[in-house]
């Protein structure tokens, strides 16, 4: 994949790199094979204080205009289009039914006639089984619908809940619908469990995609291998905190996250932001110190 836009990198070495394929450059399957034989990563866009949502008029959490840009969202497809499975959430399905692609669409993108249909082809030419990832959701509660197309697709669909969810009604409904049903903790989902059941069922590049309170999860289970995070180097504006969403469910900085430090680091000007803004921002990457 060529372009004509290069941008800086700082960290490890100082030079000029190409964008596009900018993440796909960091072979995520190699990298897990130098691990345990799995990659656990998270991605975020954010401004200068780690604020990544703000509230629209319902009150639905979204990515601000301030921060949307097209740069940003290629290098997350990027790394989506690498993953062997995605973890998403309840509420993100919820708007996805809704929405569909103005949803932000992170789970048909790769099909063909999709907004990235080139990365489902990129897959199956670099060896993936399928087009698009498979799909796991963390919910302690069911009550949710799994779009039907996505029932229909051929990927496999797992749910992890807690027992008591698992016991469920509705998880019986949903295994006749020939989604997986995973018990992985008792008061809340457990992240060591999940990502253990995961690397038993074959995957090896496992992609979160959904909110602080699921990468909390995964922090808290010091299962999380790499934080990629786009920093656009603006301030959101908001009148009261519970209007807004940081990286960390802590309120603290990713920079100050500890058993993590800064291994990839690049300097990206003239972006044009949701909002036609010209700014600049900075693509991060945090690995786990091991």
């Amino acid at each position: 994949m060529k372009s004509d836009k290069y941008i800086k990198m700082i960290l490890p070495e100082n030079k000029r790199v190409e964008l596009e394929g900018l993440y796909l450059h960091h072979n995520l399957r190699k990298s897990a094979q130098k691990l345990d034989g799995k990659i656990v990563i998270a991605n975020y866009v954010s401004d200068l204080d780690d604020i990544i949502a703000k509230k629209d008029e319902s009150g639905v959490f979204q990515v601000a205009k301030e921060l949307k840009n097209k740069h940003d969202w290629d290098r997350f497809q990027e790394l989506s289009a690498q993953a062997d499975v995605i973890i998403t959430g309840a509420g993100y399905l919820q708007r996805f039914a809704k929405l569909g692609e103005d949803a932000e669409n992170v789970l048909t993108q790769f099909e063909k006639g999709g907004s990235y249909e080139k990365f489902g082809d990129w897959r199956i030419k670099n060896g993936y089984k399928s087009r698009n990832p498979d799909l796991a959701i963390v919910s302690r509660s069911l009550d949710f619908v799994i779009p039907e197309l996505l029932l229909t697709s051929g990927r496999k669909i797992a749910i992890y809940t807690t027992n008591e969810g698992r016991n469920s009604k509705k998880a019986k409904e949903l295994i006749l619908q020939g989604v997986k049903v995973i018990a992985a903790g008792s008061q809340g989902v457990n992240g060591k469990t999940m990502v253990k059941d995961m690397v038993k069922k074959g995957y090896r590049v496992i992609k979160m995609t959904t909110g602080p309170r699921v990468l909390e999860i995964l922090l808290k289970a010091n299962v999380l291998d790499r934080l990629y995070v786009t920093r656009v180097n603006r301030n959101i504006s908001y009148k009261n905190p519970t209007d807004v969403q940081k990286i960390l469910t802590t309120g603290g900085r990713v920079a100050e996250l500890p058993g993590f430090k800064l291994k990839y680091k690049y300097s990206d000007d003239k972006v044009v932001t949701a909002d036609g803004k010209l700014v600049s921002q900075e693509f991060l990457v945090y690995e786990k110190i091991t």
